[in-house]
């Protein structure tokens, strides 16, 4: 059994591209804590089977398909291991696929089956979950880790760890005064330095950088990477951390991550008000996206909008018929959250999009946007 893997951008959009009928999405909430993930396993099982009878019973199904569909959703959940479920598990599967992700945050029961895989869940977690690197200083290595919410996984890809060599000492005292550092110390930042560019240009991410406040001032000296530094952490003792101790010691910079996407979220919302490129309220944003015109969707994290889009000439995506949460199962084309869905368009327009505190925008009914034009 496996850990399912967490999507990343590039993955998403590649998920997201059409396939040939019939693409399965399969979406499950599941439980991070014994007793009650003793059952995830069982109600997966139960409601690939429930996929595999609709396969089954499809005319636009070959007998063929369905049984290559059903191969493929079996061998996912063989592949999978309750003990690392989180609070909701995706899998998809196509005649030539299957993939798993597990989610930080609620997903619905749900099957579907059509020419795309139901990735709205994942665009709405990965934005509410944004990515960010870790820099781990010590006396004798460097350490990149990997973060998305509270999941946090080492990279021994990209050159790390970077380990010291040992060289001659420069005799210089640090700037706190009491320690003398080496030579060789400040090579190992540097070639560090050097290995972060290539990360950065493929993915601009913001970096938390974490060690003892004395290896923090010399790398700050150094860096040509100032601007990508989020927060810094001062704590020692890491180099050989679990992911689970570095998630816990990670909580504090986090926090700071959040806090600042939050100010900049109001800052550029208060420059689209004054340009009069602001919209508020989710009927009014629902159309601004599909039109393409939000740079910035800013919505409170709480928000959960029950609703069904309909379509009016020459405007897809133009209006929403608001419901109320219990009639998501009973109106043709009602969406139990639609915010996940305008989360995906945005993002699909080249958006962006921060999550905020519940309360942020309590004068614009909890989600707002700063257009384009």
């Amino acid at each position: 059994m496996t850990q399912p893997t967490r999507p990343t951008p590039e993955l998403l959009a590649e998920l997201r591209k059409p396939r040939p009928y019939p693409a399965v999405s399969v979406t499950l909430p599941t439980h991070r804590h014994w007793p009650e993930s003793q059952q995830d396993h069982i109600r997966l099982r139960n409601l690939l089977a429930e996929a595999e009878k609709r396969l089954a019973d499809d005319p636009e199904v070959t007998k063929a398909q369905a049984a290559e569909v059903a191969q493929q959703l079996a061998t996912a959940a063989d592949r999978l291991d309750p003990e690392y479920f989180g609070d909701g598990l995706v899998v998809y599967a196509s005649p030539e696929e299957h993939r798993s992700f597990l989610v930080g945050g609620s997903v619905p029961e749900r099957i579907v089956i059509n020419t795309t895989y139901l990735t709205r869940n994942l665009v709405a977690l990965e934005a509410r979950e944004r990515p960010y690197l870790v820099l781990v200083l010590s006396t004798g290595e460097v350490r990149l880790w990997r973060g998305q919410g509270d999941q946090v996984a080492e990279d021994h890809e990209s050159g790390f760890p970077v380990i010291s060599s040992g060289a001659e000492r420069d005799k210089a005292p640090s700037r706190d005064g009491g320690q003398w550092t080496t030579q060789d110390f400040r090579n190992m930042l540097m070639e560090a330095d050097r290995k972060l560019t290539a990360v950065l240009q493929a993915s601009p991410l913001p970096v938390i950088l974490v060690g003892l406040s004395k290896h923090i001032s010399i790398y700050r000296e150094l860096t040509r990477h100032g601007q990508a530094i989020a927060t810094e952490l001062e704590v020692g003792g890491l180099g050989n951390a679990t992911p689970a101790e570095m998630s816990a010691q990670l909580a504090p910079a986090r926090r700071a991550l959040a806090e600042a996407d939050t100010a900049r979220a109001q800052r550029e919302l208060d420059e689209a008000r004054s340009g009069k490129r602001c919209s508020a309220g989710v009927q009014d944003v629902w159309q601004a996206a599909g039109e393409g015109r939000v740079a910035l969707l800013v919505v409170e994290e709480g928000l959960r909008v029950t609703a069904r889009p309909d379509t009016v000439e020459g405007a897809e995506r133009a209006t929403l018929t608001l419901l109320e949460p219990e009639e998501a199962g009973v109106v043709a084309g009602a969406e139990e959250d639609i915010i996940d869905s305008l989360v995906e368009t945005v993002l699909s327009a080249d958006g962006e999009v921060i999550f905020v505190p519940d309360e942020s925008l309590a004068d614009a009914g909890g989600v707002a946007a700063a257009l384009r034009y």
